[in-house]
Order: C-alpha cells, then sequence, then structure tokens
C-alpha cells in the first residue's frame, strides 16, 4: 500500500498525550509505572509526558499520600482530550477511506487475472477491510493464514491456519495482508509444494 500523509498508524506524541489524559481522567491515582506498562511507553517517556502537559495545562499535580501523586485534568486539558479525540477520529475515517479503496483496486486486479479461489494471509486492520470490501467480488474467500502464534484462532467464521497449512485451503492465489512480509516470503521460500499458489501484495 503506497504512503501517504495518512501513513499507517504509529503512536505519536498527540496520541500519547490523548491515551494519558483518557486514563487520567479514569484514574487520577494512577501510577506512572501503570500508565508506562498499559500503553507500552518507557517509563522515562511517561515522565517526559506528564511533565509535558503538566507544563502546558493540561492537568495538575496534586500530592497524595503516602508519597503518591494524584493527576487532575484541567479544563484546558478536557478541551485538548475533545481536540484530539476528533483528530483521531478523523484519521481513522480518511485511513479506512484510502484503504478500502486500496484492497479494492487488488481485488479487482486478482479477480481480473481468473483467480477464483483466495486466502488472506496476516491478522491486522488491512485483512478486516479486505474482508469487508471482498463482499460482492466474483471470487471465493477460502480461508485466513497467519504465522502459528494466530493458528487456531477464529476470525469471520474461519479457523486461522497456520503457514504450513495453506495447500489444505487449495487456494489459487494468497493476498498477503500483513507488516510482516518478510518473514512470510522466506516461509514461501522454504515451501516450494507452494508452487502453483500466486502471491499478491498490496
Amino acid at each position: 500500500m503506497q504512503e501517504n500523509s495518512y501513513t499507517l498508524f504509529k503512536p505519536s506524541e498527540k496520541m500519547r498525550d490523548l491515551q494519558l489524559l483518557q486514563e487520567i481522567e479514569q484514574n487520577p491515582q494512577v501510577s506512572q509505572r501503570e500508565l508506562s506498562h498499559k500503553y507500552g511507553i518507557a517509563l522515562g517517556v511517561t515522565n517526559a509526558c506528564i511533565k509535558r502537559m503538566a507544563k502546558k495545562g493540561f492537568i495538575r499535580l496534586r500530592g497524595f499520600p503516602p508519597r503518591r501523586i494524584a493527576y487532575y485534568v484541567t479544563p484546558k486539558g478536557f478541551t485538548e482530550k475533545a481536540k484530539l479525540g476528533l483528530h483521531f477520529f478523523s484519521y481513522n475515517i480518511h485511513r479506512y477511506a484510502e484503504m478500502k479503496k486500496e484492497i479494492s483496486r487488488k481485488l479487482i486486479e486478482i479477480q481480473n487475472s481468473g483467480i477464483k479461489r483466495v486466502a488472506f494471509y496476516g491478522i491486522s486492520d488491512e485483512m478486516e477491510v479486505a474482508y469487508i470490501t471482498f463482499q460482492g467480488i466474483d471470487m471465493k474467500l477460502v480461508g485466513i493464514v497467519d504465522d502459528e502464534r494466530n493458528a487456531g484462532k477464529m476470525f469471520f467464521g474461519y479457523r486461522v491456519l497456520g503457514v504450513k497449512e495453506i495447500k489444505k485451503l487449495n487456494p489459487d492465489a494468497l493476498l498477503i495482508l500483513s507488516s510482516r512480509k518478510d518473514p512470510f516470503m522466506k516461509s514461501v521460500a522454504k515451501h516450494m509444494e507452494w508452487d502453483g499458489i500466486k502471491i499478491f501484495t498490496l
């Protein structure tokens, strides 16, 4: 999928601010360590975010015994949280539209090549959009494949198969809908019995 001004989501300063403001609003006594663990942010980064938001007037700090600090979202912080929420809502709508357009183009390309049976590879946002977009396409989705950590899970009524089980689906083509393309392509090289299955990527 081509990059544009709305690149696939990566945690940003704005997103961290929104997450922290939402959590602090719900739990003023939450610790920085708890925030760090919940959102997968380094403790030092969490501390820097808290200090920056306090300096901007989005939150205020108060001592809370014993040796604890409570954080409170200020009126200015609530305004900022609303702006950030609207920003990410608009972003997600735009991202979905762009993703759907790109995936529709790829599915039509696959269909026009004479493919009848397609399997998806990769549990991802792209896979969910592809499943929705697939409705109305004159091809059959025969299954969903992913690496072993997701094998056995259920998605859209399909039991996810591991990479080694692709041949069981008897697909004409495999559409890769995962950011983990490199490890997958290495697996393809190890399974020469996949000859005859066309591989498509976004």
